[in-house]
Parts: C-alpha cells; structure tokens; sequence
C-alpha cells in the first residue's frame, strides 16, 4: 500500500516511465515492420554502376506518370534489377484513389497468371527430386484424367459429341499448355460454354476444381496443339497428390519462405488489406472505376481456392526476388531452389515456333512457351525490344516481369486494371519492354566491356 505523498508521487512517475516505455516499444516494432516491408528487395547498386541510364530510367518513370494522368492506370511500382542488385525503384500514382492512397514498394496486388511460373517452379522441384518424370502421364496421379475423350463436334441436340484420346496427357504437356485442356476465355463455342459452366466457385477446393476440368473433353488430341489453359490449375493438384501436402503450404514452406517472399500467398491478413492496390477497369466513358470481377472475392478469406494459375497476390519486391532466383540459374543468396540446368530447360522453347502466333495473333510474333514461361525466340519478329532468350509470363490484370539472361537484367512492372473496360489493347508490356531496353548503355551488365559486334547488334530488336 502506497500511504505517503513522496512514494505516491514515486509511484506515479513509475507509471508514466513504463507507459512511455511501452509506447516507444510499440512505436519501434512498428518501425521495425514498417523498415521490414519498405526494405529493398535487393541488395542496391546505382544505374550507372550496372551500365544503365539513369536519365531514360526515369524517363520511364515519367512515361508512366503520364499513363496515370491518361487514366490508363491508377498507379504503378516499378523495379530493375541487373547483376542481381537493385538498381531502380519508383511508385507512381495511387493504389486506391478514393481514399487517396498511395503506390508504395509494400502494395500488394492480384497477379493473376504470374501464379503459373511459380507453380511450374514448384512441380519442377518434385521432377528433381525423381518423384515423377516429365513424360509421365498426370493419371498416374490424377484417375481422373485416364480415358480422356476429344472434342469432335455437336449433334442436333447440341451436346457436346467426343472421341477417345489416342494418348495421355502428360505433365510436360501440361507444363507448356499442349495438352488438349481449355479455359474461360472462349465463351461464344460449345467447348468454351462447356469451360464457363464448370462449378468452380471461389471456395472451391484443388481437388473439385480439377475434377470438374477432367469431365469436359479436350480441344485437341494431347500435344497436337497449343491453347492457353486450365493446365496449371492441374498442376496444382498434382503438387497436392504428390507430396500429400495443400499446395499452398507447399509453395509457402517450400518455395516462399527459403526465398523471403513473406508477402506472397492466396489470401492475405486483414492487417494488410489496407495494401492491396484496388483493381479498375474503365468505364463507359473511359474513366477507371473499381472492377466488379465476379473472380476476385475477399483477398482476407482463408478459403479461396489455391488457383495454380492465378490466384496469388504478391508485391513487386516478392516478385523481383523469385524472378532473380531464375535468373541466378535456380537460387538466391544461397537457398538453390532448382538446377541451373532444369531453369535451362523451363526457359526453352518447348513448341512450335508458330503455336503462339496461331493462338493469339499478330501480337505473339516470334514468342515460344517454355516449361511454364513464354520466351522470345525471334527477336527480330518479336513486337517488343529484348533478346531471343528473355522469358516472362504476365497477369490478366496488367502485371508483368521479365528475365533477361543475355544483358542480367530482371525487372518488374506492377498496376491493376481489368481489360474488359478497355477501348483498346493494352500496350503496358511492350511499352515496359521498349522503355527498359532502351535504358541499357552496354549490353554486358560491366560498363567496361567493348561494344557489341556486328552479329550481335543484328540479334538485338
């Protein structure tokens, strides 16, 4: 009991001492958190010691501003890296423009179809660890894909007739989207309506998902064409059969973890909602306004679907650190994640030279697919600038990377826009791949090394 004025008055400045304590302990974990997100993702250079212009680097940086004043976007992050450092980071705009806040290196953002290279990374590993080879039918895992039937037309009925599969789909073919499976982007044909109908839900699990796409028959015979798919989806499951462990918790344990990608997963605390760039599309008089996709869901909720294909949210930072990882040959600061020679082997071209042109048009001009990747492999054709060996695979909400192995750069591009809005194609990545490459000063990330050759230029585009 406290029964005298001076040891009052003792207990009293005690009191306050701890609660100043306790605040500044608060204020420094904040602190120390808010220092952990903001953290570079690299170790940092400067342009100049990695043989970039600075000054064209922020003239990218402007170009994108611009695109923000345009309404093109709300707001970009933008991060290059070469010789494995950072060497330039920018946040343009705002991730949320009704609460007015800002693009910062922490956003999160929904990447889409950037989820399907890291679940190709991650079937990969169980390939180096002997646990299937790549020629191996997926029914060995997954029954339900045995007594695969083929699309062959309608009857008068309009159901769907079919023939059985000459072959099984095998997992490289599910790797490089060769193996007859389809998706939601062709509503207008009976296959395409077949694909729209499925009862995929956002609480779906991998397991009900897969086997509602093994129901419906394939476009073509395996490996007999090329089409965009279902197939990582797939993969994912399969991840789950083979190692008997949620694909999720795989990725997570296995893949992001060992990498320092703490920001990346399928959903994301209600702490840090606040972060996710809000997603957009325009509207009808061109004005961006918040997406109504019925794919999104809360981005908070535990029980969304691991979607193999696209259901991961991520930051630019996250991101850069997986793609360095490739671009390193399989590893980052000295956690290997895959063989130099297996990386060699997803970043190859896997079909032929054309299937992409035929399946998208003009816009696909001398680009391959690899083992979960697309690459150039005509640079000369090629719509944008790069070398023949640069690989990458965008998200549907205009997110995007790129792996360049002959000049070491490793860049990311991040903002949020549904196209369903749009007036016109988006042009974010062959502007993004134009305005990077025409910042590079010497073609070798060591500024004292002689220029390129004659041949060499004639390989540049």
């Amino acid at each position: 009991m406290i029964n005298s004025p001076a040891a009052l008055r003792t207990a009293r400045l005690l009191g306050l001492a701890l609660a100043a304590a306790s605040v500044l302990a608060a204020a420094s974990v904040l602190a120390a958190a808010s220092a952990r997100a903001q953290a570079p993702a690299l170790p940092v250079s400067t342009p100049a010691a990695a043989g970039l212009s600075k000054e064209r680097l922020d003239h990218m940086r402007d170009f994108f501003r611009g695109e923000v004043d345009k309404n093109s976007a709300a707001g970009y992050v933008l991060l290059v890296a070469r010789g494995g450092k950072l060497v330039y980071s920018s946040t343009i705009g705002m991730r949320d423009r009704a609460r007015e806040l800002p693009m910062t290196l922490d956003t999160r953002f929904r990447i889409a179809s950037m989820t399907k290279p890291i679940t190709s990374v991650a079937v990969l590993m169980l390939y180096e660890e002997g646990r299937f080879h790549l020629d191996d039918p997926v029914s060995r895992f997954l029954p339900e894909f045995a007594n695969q039937r083929v699309f062959t037309g309608v009857d008068t009925q309009g159901a769907l007739i079919s023939e059985p599969a000459k072959a099984p789909i095998t997992i490289r073919q599910l790797l490089t989207h060769t193996s007859g499976l389809g998706y939601v982007f062709d509503p207008s044909t009976p296959l395409g309506k077949a694909y729209l109908a499925l009862p995929i839900t956002l609480h779906s699990t991998l397991a009900e998902a897969v086997r509602a796409i093994a129901g419906v028959p394939l476009y073509f015979q395996p490996g007999t064409g090329w089409r965009y798919s279902y197939a990582d989806d797939v993969l994912g499951r399969l991840v789950e059969v083979v190692t008997g462990m949620p694909f999720e918790r795989f990725l997570k344990t296995r893949l992001f973890e060992p990498l320092g990608m703490t920001h990346t997963g399928f959903f994301i605390p209600e702490s840090d909602v606040a972060l996710l760039a809000t997603l957009y599309k325009h509207g009808s008089t061109g004005e961006l306004e918040p997406s109504d996709a019925p794919q999104l869901g809360s981005p908070a909720d535990p029980e969304r679907w691991p979607s193999g294909g696209g259901g991961l949210i991520s930051t630019a930072g996250d991101y850069l650190r997986f793609a360095q990882m490739l671009e390193n040959g399989g590893s980052l600061e000295g956690k290997r994640v895959l063989s130099p020679v297996t990386i060699a082997l997803m970043s190859s071209n896997h079909v032929p030279d054309d299937a992409l042109f035929k399946f998208w048009g003009a816009d696909s001009r001398g680009l391959g697919y690899g083992l979960g990747v697309g690459m150039i492999i005509d640079a000369a054709s090629s719509p944008q600038a790069g070398f023949s060996g640069d690989y990458s695979w965008g998200g549907l909400w205009d997110t995007h990377w790129i792996v360049s192995p002959r000049t070491g750069i490793v860049a990311v591009l991040m903002t949020q826009v549904d196209p369903r809005g749009n007036q016109s194609p988006q042009r974010t990545d062959p502007d993004f791949r134009d305005l990077l490459f025409a910042s590079v000063e010497h073609i070798d990330a060591e500024p004292a090394q002689p220029g390129p050759g004659p041949a060499l230029r004639a390989t540049a585009h």
